[in-house]
């Protein structure tokens, strides 16, 4: 199989990157709930991306197409399963129009007051497990990007024999 620029480097790694960006806020917020800011926001994504494709297309850097892409994908991804996985915060899909949380699940925002750092602690971690569907279903997700990686890692080396 042929690797290209937009299956291995560099959209792979913006892509895997950028899934876990919009957290940053988390290092700025005092509490669980707080953490989402613009960064959570698809807007955000939006316009940066938007900026992104402009200055390729100004600068003539073809590098930025698979940059770009994999930022925003990774973004998205990560609002994507935030909204799924929603315990303490939605999603606020259409900021700045409105600033109404979305989610699929019913959320407990009073127990997303603590600090970021309490979140891998009991009561809390104890509160994320509640939800046995939410909690295998991102068990699940890691393991099968797991599988993934595994298959691919291993079709490399049996390819390049």
């Amino acid at each position: 199989m042929k690797s290209s620029s937009w299956t291995v480097y560099p959209f792979m790694p913006f892509l895997l990157f950028a899934s876990i960006l919009p957290d940053a806020d988390g290092l700025f917020s005092t509490t669980v709930a707080g953490h989402h800011t613009i960064l959570h926001t698809p807007i955000f994504w939006v316009i940066l991306f938007g900026g992104m494709i402009l200055i390729q297309k100004w600068k003539k850097m073809e590098i930025l197409n698979p940059v770009s892409l994999g930022i925003f994908l990774g973004a998205q991804l990560h609002l994507i399963t935030d909204w799924f996985t929603a315990r303490t915060v939605g999603i606020q899909w259409l900021y700045p129009l409105s600033q109404k949380n979305y989610f699929l699940f019913q959320i407990h925002p009073e127990k997303g007051q603590g600090s970021i750092w309490e979140m891998v602690q009991t009561p809390y971690f104890s509160f994320y497990m509640e939800n046995a569907f939410l909690f295998w279903v991102e068990i699940g997700v890691i393991f099968v990007a797991m599988s993934l990686m595994l298959t691919n890692i291993l079709y490399d080396k049996i390819s390049i024999k």
